[in-house]
């Protein structure tokens, strides 16, 4: 059977840009400890909270499966769900194998000149990840591509997306029910980590397929609010401030509300549609290339504090800078010349065989 046509679900660019800012948020936790000789303590406060941003991209993707694959995948049968897997595949696994592979080539580059020794490597856990298995609970610890961890529990997420559709039903549940679930789900999160005896949001290898499945599931939740909540000209700015007075719960009480803050800020973004600030072209292309910002960036920093970082020594400003240019210009390098033609090569050879069995001609759009 041919593969089903691309979804033609109109974009909601404030989603694409708010990514393409958490991934940055991202780049800039990793290297906070750098930047801090020159950074004020209350940027590097905000900074240290960067791994939040974890959560913000795994509540959106629950939500963009939803919106572009929900109807099919929970009413077509097999052939759509394989489709979906298949879709999701061609997305993320080009570009994690061929990072994967960079950090491969730089072990052997550091074996060969001797300050490593392959043996000492955990091949293991590459083995692992060249499966996307890494982070079901298979180790304790995260090596090689660190922030592929979270591709790792997507991955999962995608296997058990027809499960989720079916138990939370977000276009047919009532609005409170739905409500209720996204409520109980949020605050459940950190409550896990305290009775688990774990940070919140850290311990990855332990806690990060529970994290990652938990918030895929609200924004499956939070799809059916959007799809189906009344449309009022205040609702965006209404859960802005809801979205805001959550995040000084959780900054000075610790309140348990973490995972609800992006959901209330998805949902206002997505209410919004394509007005304000997050929809101009620069954010919305940041965010387009944000997948490959997010899993090239540490390489280039593994790379960077190989050439640049030294014991005791500060890092210059000018040093930091150009770091941050080079992950501005590889991201968009490797999204325009390698992420996208991959994936469509891929999809290319799906739609060529399905044409091979059925005798009809291959789709060209």
């Amino acid at each position: 059977m041919a593969s089903a046509p691309d979804p033609r679900t109109p974009e909601l660019l404030p989603l694409t840009a708010i990514r393409g800012l958490a991934a940055w948020w991202v780049v800039l936790f990793h290297l906070r400890f750098l930047l801090a000789p020159w950074t004020a303590p209350a940027v590097m406060a905000v900074l240290a909270r960067g791994n939040l941003a974890v959560d913000l991209f795994f509540l959106l993707s629950g939500f963009v499966m939803a919106l572009n694959y929900g109807a099919r995948v929970g009413e077509g049968g097999v052939a759509a769900y394989g489709d979906f897997l298949y879709r999701r595949l061609a997305r993320i696994y080009p570009l994690h194998l061929l990072i994967l592979l960079g950090f491969a080539a730089y072990a052997l580059a550091a074996a060969a000149f001797g300050s490593v020794r392959l043996v000492d490597q955990d091949w293991g856990y590459f083995g692992a990840s060249l499966l996307l298995v890494q982070n079901w609970g298979l180790t304790a610890q995260t090596r090689w591509n660190v922030p592929a961890w979270s591709i790792s529990t997507e991955a999962m997420a995608y296997l058990l997306f027809p499960l989720l559709l079916a138990l939370l039903k977000p276009q047919r549940r009532p609005l409170w029910l739905l409500a209720a679930c996204l409520v109980g789900l949020g605050t459940g999160v950190q409550t896990f980590f305290r009775l688990a005896g774990y940070p919140f949001p850290n311990a990855v290898a332990q806690t990060g397929l529970f994290r990652c499945l938990v918030e895929f599931a609200m924004g499956i939740a939070l799809y059916g609010l959007w799809l189906r909540m009344p449309q009022r000209r205040w609702d965006a700015a209404a859960l802005g401030g809801i979205a805001a007075v959550l995040a000084l719960a959780y900054a000075v009480l610790d309140a348990p509300v973490a995972p609800l803050i992006w959901a209330a800020l998805i949902l206002a973004l997505a209410k919004a549609g394509g007005t304000g600030l997050l929809s101009a072209t620069p954010l919305v292309w940041l965010g387009r290339i944000s997948y490959a910002t997010y899993l090239s960036h540490y390489l280039l920093l593994t790379l960077f504090k190989f050439a640049f970082v030294g014991a005791g020594r500060a890092v210059s400003p000018g040093l930091l800078a150009l770091y941050l240019v080079s992950v501005l210009a590889v991201s968009a390098l490797l999204y325009h010349a390698f992420e996208k033609p991959a994936q469509a090569m891929l999809l290319g050879w799906r739609r060529s065989g399905a044409a091979r069995r059925t005798g009809a001609a291959p789709a060209t759009a």
